[in-house]
Formats: structure tokens, C-alpha cells, sequence
């Protein structure tokens, strides 16, 4: 049987991760359904969805099935300028689903290479119209993007960016943390006055922003924080004044986790350009998207000398497109969207009694995301120090009777696969009650 060698021992560098760790740490060896099994053969719900990519469960036949088919046709093409039969189909079965604008689709890694190209489009798009001096960019507060360079230069999360501040030169604006509202107001009486500072930005420096770089309704790696949908419709109505693009991270909000194929799909406005990876295969393979409308593919049209200069020896690999197909052909013919209701109507139905908890702060729920923050003091809304360490024992009581979380900073949350059923969810909510309660 393997052996699970110490973090100072194992030849893997693990990401995100204290040494020595401070969580539970296993040796996975098979995935099934919603569930994942150590090397001693228990099971474990995967209520993180293994990093919120996997929609359709572990191992789906259906992905497995796509897979074997495609890697005995074909694998990887240099992809400039050629094409492949499943990487044309699914890039205009992408399309299709997305609707206008959207009309052409550049294909990469994963989440932050899918943002890096889209930074790149919006400041190569200006150069085009004649407009270099857009270089900027207006991104929130604890915003987060990914970790290559261009994509940690738009965001804003200490833990995160605080070491490369050096490299940063976007423009922040205030959060609209409405649980922690930096001016003291509540929602909806505000009036949305947490917009003012991205007015601000917007008044002062309009004609030299080249793009809005945000994750619509749900800040993620932020602590999950879900925000007004008028708060976004607002800001990009102001953009709109300026000229200013909008591009949307939709690396997480992507294919149903906020009830709607898209998060835009709940807004009356439309980005410029939307980012994908995580559900984009349903974990199975890496691959990342970056979906943009006709105006913006048009600017790097006439030759050579205007060709957008950017791109990955793997994109529009075979396999990755295949994958992804059969995973946006599942969630479209099993209308896992609709089925998906129930689930999301059983999370909204544990806040009460999560909210009477005295470590709990706030209970956030949105589609098929449900977050809880913890706190040391209820009436003061003070922190844990460090923010993690109550997350960390919680998860660790959780993870011996078979629930696997994962706390983000003071957030505890639980992001199922669309395959869980009622009773797993059950089970994982009583769990989590049942440790956060015993941790007060």
C-alpha cells in the first residue's frame, strides 16, 4: 500500500499549504460520485468540490467515456492556425449557450491564464483604437484572479498579493462586503454608497482605465462573499459612461454555481469579455477560456503586425475540449440546472439555524454556494487570529466523520458537486452544525 510521506519529506511542493499542516492530509486514491476514498478505503463527501471545479462528480462516465473516444483520435495540434473537429464543436456549442454578444473563444490552461489573456486583449484592444493610454485597470477589493503575474496585479487579497505589491498598479475599489460594510450602512437603504470609490476612480482616470476586471456576485478566494446584483449593473453602467471595458471572472461563477448557467445571466448588462476554467471540464483536465464579443476579435484583425500575440502550447487541446463538451452537453440534456434547484433551496433552508450559533457572524447563499463566517464575538463581529485556526479545527473534527471542508480565512463553506443528493447534503450540514457548535 503507498505511503504518505511527511510534507517535509514529499517531493510534492503543495499549494496553499502551511508546513507543517495545519488541516487534515490524506492519501486520496479514488474518486466516485460525490465522494472521495483514502488508501484505508473510507469515504469522504467532497463538500469543496475539490477546489469548486467538480460539477458532475468524480470519474462521470459520460467524461470518461469523451476521453478514451477522443485520445485514440487524437491528442494535441499546434493550434495556429489549425483546428480539430471537437475543439470547433465545442467552442460553438460555448458560443451558442453564452449568446450574444459573444462570438469568438481563445482557449488556454486554466483560470488564470484564461484572465491573462483577457488583460491582454483589453490593453492590446485600446492600442488598436488609438487609446495606449489605457493601462490601467479598476479591480475590488478582495478580488481575486489567479496567481500569474498579470492576474495577481488585479487583485486584491493580502494573503495573496501582499508580498508582489511591487508589481500592482490597478486601481482598488471599496468591496461591497455588505456583512462588513466599510461605511457603516445596510443594504438596500445604502443607496449602494460603497460605488463611490469606484466613481471616483472612474471620474479621475476614465480615459486611462482600460478594463473593469471583476467576479460577478460572489467574491471568491475573498471569503465568498456575495454582493447585490445592483451594486454590479451600477458599476458597469458607470464604466459604460467611460468607455471603460468590462471583463468578468467567471472562473468560479461559471456554469451554474450561482443558479444560472452564468452569473451575467442575472444582470441586465453584459461584459466585454468573460473568463472560464474550474466547471469548464468539470475538473477532469485543465483547460481555461477566455470568451469575447465581435467588436473585441475585431480590433486584431489586418495581418501580422496586429495579431493578438498570445497563447499556450496546450490550447484547444484534444483531450481538455473533448472533456469539456460532454460536460456542457451533460449539464444541457440533464437540465442539471433545474435539478440543481432543490439542492440549492435545502442550502438556503440551513441559514437560521446556522445564524443562531454564536461563532457564526453571517450565513451567505447564493445558487450552489453556501458560506458561514465565523467570529470570536458576535456583537463586536471581531476575528479569529489567525483567521483560519477555528476553520482549521472544525475541518479537522469534520474531515474524521467523513465531510470534507475547507475553511477560506474566516469562511467555512460548502460547494457541492450538481451530482450530491439530499441526504449527503443533510449529513454534511449536520456535521458542520454539530463541530461549529462544539467549537463555541
Amino acid at each position: 500500500m503507498a505511503v504518505l510521506p511527511s510534507l517535509e519529506a514529499s517531493p510534492i511542493w503543495h499549494p496553499y499549504t502551511a508546513v507543517p499542516a495545519t488541516g487534515p492530509r490524506a492519501l486520496i486514491t479514488k474518486g466516485h460520485g460525490a465522494y472521495l476514498y483514502d488508501a484505508e478505503g473510507k469515504a469522504y463527501f467532497d463538500a469543496t468540490s475539490s477546489w469548486w471545479c467538480n460539477l458532475h462528480g468524480h470519474s462521470h462516465p459520460a467524461l470518461v467515456e469523451a476521453l478514451e473516444k477522443q485520445a485514440r483520435v487524437l491528442d494535441q495540434i499546434l493550434l495556429a492556425p489549425h483546428a480539430h473537429p471537437v475543439v470547433l464543436e465545442f467552442c460553438q456549442a460555448l458560443l451558442d449557450q453564452m449568446g450574444a454578444p459573444f462570438s469568438k473563444v481563445f482557449l488556454s490552461d486554466d483560470g488564470s491564464t484564461a484572465v491573462e489573456a483577457g488583460l491582454k486583449m483589453a490593453l492590446q484592444y485600446w492600442h488598436r483604437q488609438g487609446q495606449p493610454q489605457r493601462r490601467e485597470f479598476l479591480s475590488l477589493e478582495l478580488g481575486y484572479h489567479g496567481d500569474t503575474l498579470g492576474a495577481i496585479s488585479v487583485g486584491h487579497i493580502d494573503e495573496f498579493h501582499k508580498v508582489f505589491s511591487a508589481l500592482l498598479s490597478t486601481r482598488k475599489s471599496t468591496a461591497p462586503y455588505c456583512y462588513r460594510c466599510p461605511l457603516g450602512k445596510t443594504y438596500p437603504a445604502c443607496g449602494v454608497a460603497c460605488l463611490s470609490e469606484a466613481e471616483r476612480h472612474l471620474e479621475e482616470a476614465g480615459d486611462r482605465i482600460a478594463a473593469l476586471v471583476v467576479e460577478p456576485l460572489v467574491l471568491g478566494a475573498g471569503g465568498l462573499v456575495t454582493y447585490p446584483a445592483e451594486y454590479l449593473d451600477r458599476l458597469m453602467d458607470l464604466c459604460r459612461q467611460k468607455g471603460v471595458l468590462v471583463i468578468f471572472d467567471e472562473v468560479f461563477t461559471g456554469f451554474g454555481r450561482t443558479g444560472t448557467f452564468f452569473a451575467y445571466e442575472q444582470l441586465r448588462n453584459r461584459p466585454d469579455i468573460v473568463c472560464l476554467s474550474k466547471g469548464l471540464t468539470s475538473g477532469m483536465l485543465p483547460m481555461g477560456a477566455t470568451v469575447a464579443t465581435q467588436a473585441i476579435f475585431e480590433a486584431f484583425c489586418g495581418g501580422e503586425k496586429v495579431k493578438f500575440f498570445h497563447g499556450h502550447t496546450f490550447t484547444g487541446n484534444g483531450l481538455s475540449a473533448a472533456v469539456a463538451l460532454a460536460s456542457l452537453r451533460l449539464l444541457q440534456s440533464e437540465r442539471v440546472l433545474e435539478r440543481n434547484q432543490e439542492l440549492s433551496q435545502f442550502m438556503a433552508g440551513q441559514a437560521e439555524r446556522f445564524r443562531a450559533l454564536p461563532l457564526v457572524g453571517d450565513v451567505r447563499h447564493l445558487g450552489m454556494i453556501w458560506t458561514l463566517e465565523l467570529v470570536r464575538d458576535k456583537a463586536t463581529r471581531a476575528l479569529f487570529e489567525p483567521a483560519n485556526s477555528a476553520g482549521w479545527r472544525i475541518a479537522k473534527r469534520a474531515w474524521e466523520k467523513g465531510v470534507w471542508l475547507r475553511p477560506m480565512g474566516q469562511a467555512l463553506y460548502v460547494i457541492p458537486p450538481y451530482c450530491s443528493s439530499l441526504e449527503d447534503l443533510q449529513r454534511c450540514f449536520d456535521v458542520l452544525y454539530a463541530e461549529v457548535e462544539g467549537e463555541g
